[in-house]
């Protein structure tokens, strides 16, 4: 299938039948949901990594600076546009009581889960499931403060549309059905939905009309473990609390014709050691192995990188985006896919929960992980000095990759190791050369 353009942001996505990857607008195929002129939903982080601005005009300069301004604020900007008051504060007073009202615990649990709802890439599917049933979010309307649903018909979802709509709907009073022109579409305001079995409904209702349960809790199921996420941890991620965070672009000095050559901080979205949802996760998937058994330490280091590298599927889309697409490790586990840059993150982070020392070693359009050697056996080359130890490569991109022992393919080009980073020491990601620590744009 030829890629298509999104009307909204430009991006080329490779089916014309879906929302936007990076925007979400519709993309125009027979089931589209809304005209070109909607409002887009809002966007999570998008950074570029190892490349030079591809302009040289001041004014992409401008614009790459404010998507770092807003990396790290990914859902959180949403959030607060959800829960901004529509009518101005008088004066100084008013604004200062606004910031400092505090948020309800549903109003959290809500924006949170909205957050990602409009967000699939990043949520996958099962959140949509665990949480809304057989209903599907269609549009986020930042501006109105409306949520859009569509909903199948009761043969299609085996139960009666009111049931499907109490799950999350306060007051079924305020929920707004779309009109049935009489050609297949139900038309709702500025949008409209082509109608089938799967769409029979489509209707709107305030957000403040929105809730879900607090107490839910989301379930990721793989092989070896399920990864299980509460409403307070997914608020702390949504928030960046559970995240090491920090300044998002490395400068790596002058690239030709006097642009900066910058790459993505990946080391600053790795969870904090003792994160709930990855240590109970981390927990499960080691239950096995001895705390003090010989070899324990590298049995469970090799554990860790064989889910990451063997359960989280390769995106090829995200690899080859033209800009860095980074998640939180909990957004790789929810949507169960990623790209090099987002197994190291995730790696990294279940590293943390077991205390274990790392590295993030960036090369020419790829970053890998290494651990120390310990007791690891090296029948392989995939290994660097860095501060005083030896380290070894695990490549997680690689499903069953063993530490130590196997080999890549063109080992020469993938050796080519430019930059060290421990995420933990925030914002210090040093030039493996010349061992001088780089500087933030």
């Amino acid at each position: 299938m030829s890629p298509t353009k999104c009307p909204g942001c430009g991006l080329f996505n490779w089916s014309g039948d879906t929302p936007c990857e990076r925007c979400g607008l519709p993309l125009g195929g027979p089931d589209a949901e809304a005209r070109a002129a909607a409002p887009a939903r809002p966007d999570f982080p998008l950074l570029t990594f190892g490349t030079e601005a591809p302009t040289s005009s001041r004014a992409w300069k401008v614009v790459l600076a404010a998507v770092v301004v807003f990396a790290l604020c990914g859902a959180s900007l949403v959030l607060y546009k959800l829960r901004a008051d529509t009518r101005p504060p008088r004066g100084v007073a008013g604004v200062t009581r606004k910031d400092l009202a505090p948020r309800s615990l549903d109003e959290r649990t809500r924006d949170a889960v909205l957050a990602y709802l409009a967000q699939p890439g990043f949520a996958g599917t099962k959140v949509v499931e665990q949480v809304l049933g057989p209903v599907r979010l269609e549009l986020l309307n930042i501006r109105e403060r409306e949520v859009y649903f569509s909903a199948p018909s009761p043969e299609q979802a085996g139960e009666e549309f009111g049931p499907m709509v109490a799950r999350f709907a306060i007051d079924p009073k305020r929920v707004v059905l779309a009109e049935d022109d009489g050609a297949g579409r139900l038309r709702l305001g500025n949008y409209s939905l082509r109608r089938s079995a799967e769409k029979h409904v489509f209707f709107k209702t305030p957000v403040e009309n929105v809730r879900f349960d607090p107490e839910t809790v989301l379930k990721f199921p793989f092989g070896p473990a399920t990864y299980t996420l509460d409403m307070s941890e997914l608020n702390d991620f949504v928030q960046n609390k559970s995240i090491f965070g920090g300044r998002m672009l490395a400068r790596t000095g002058q690239s030709e014709g006097g642009r900066p050559a910058v790459f993505a901080n990946h080391g600053a979205f790795v969870a904090r050691p003792g994160e709930g949802s990855l240590r109970r996760f981390v927990e499960e998937l080691t239950r096995d192995i001895p705390a003090d058994g010989e070899g324990a330490r590298e049995t469970r280091v090799q554990r860790v990188l064989d889910f990451v590298s063997r359960e989280i599927t390769y995106n090829m889309r995200e690899a080859t985006y033209d800009f860095e697409l980074l998640k939180r490790p909990n957004e790789v586990l929810m949507s169960g896919e990623s790209d090099c840059s987002n197994k190291a993150i995730l790696l990294g982070s279940l590293l943390e929960q077991l205390g274990e020392d790392y590295l993030f070693v960036y090369t020419p359009g790829h970053i890998t992980v290494a651990v120390r050697q310990g007791d690891f056996a090296v029948r392989n080359d995939l290994w660097l000095e860095w501060d005083g130890y030896v380290w070894l490569i695990a490549e997680d991109t690689i499903p069953g990759f063993r530490i130590g022992l196997d080999r890549v393919r063109d080992e020469a080009s993938y050796k080519r190791f430019q930059y060290v980073q421990r995420p933990r020491d925030r914002d210090a990601i040093f030039d493996l050369a010349t061992r001088r620590q780089l500087s933030f744009q």
